[in-house]
């Protein structure tokens, strides 16, 4: 199953933080996916680094990059680098 949450471009970088945190801690969830790009006020640097990168399926948390480059892959690859 997936869940949508519809998030206001209004929202702060405390508030987007606190969604990601609480997906982060959600045991039903396995994956958590931000679409980019950001509204201007938040900084996706701190947000993608804010989803534990067990759940980061776009692969996009420095962990996630670190062992795609070095050739370990027992984390979320992104489908792009993947294929």
């Amino acid at each position: 199953h997936s869940i949508k949450r519809l998030l206001p471009a209004s929202i702060t970088q405390k508030e987007l933080l606190a969604e990601v945190e609480k997906l982060n801690q959600d045991p039903t969830i396995d994956g958590i996916l931000v679409q980019l790009p950001l509204p201007q006020q938040i900084d996706p640097k701190t947000i993608t680094e804010a989803i534990d990168p067990a759940k980061d399926v776009d692969g996009f948390h420095p962990v996630n990059v670190g062992k795609l480059l070095l050739g370990i892959d027992d984390g979320f690859i992104s489908c792009t680098p993947l294929g």
